[in-house]
């Protein structure tokens, strides 16, 4: 009895943990606009596909999604 209820709480536990990290893996940041990023940080996106990279204060979004100084 003791065993099934320590695997219940284990996976439970995992389950928690899972949804939680998968939050903070996928978090998502404003769309920058071309030019002079000056948010902390934004994406810098390739026109209307998915891909981006992460550009922060002080550099310049490309139309070719690069985040560059």
């Amino acid at each position: 009895m003791k065993k099934s209820i320590f695997v219940v709480s284990c996976v439970l536990t995992c389950l928690l943990a899972q949804s939680a990290f998968a939050a903070v893996k996928y978090k998502r940041f404003p769309h920058c606009g071309e030019g002079l990023v000056s948010a902390k940080t934004c994406e810098c996106h390739v026109g209307t596909t998915g891909r981006y990279h992460f550009c922060h204060a002080g550099q310049y979004c490309h139309s070719d999604g690069m985040c560059r100084q």
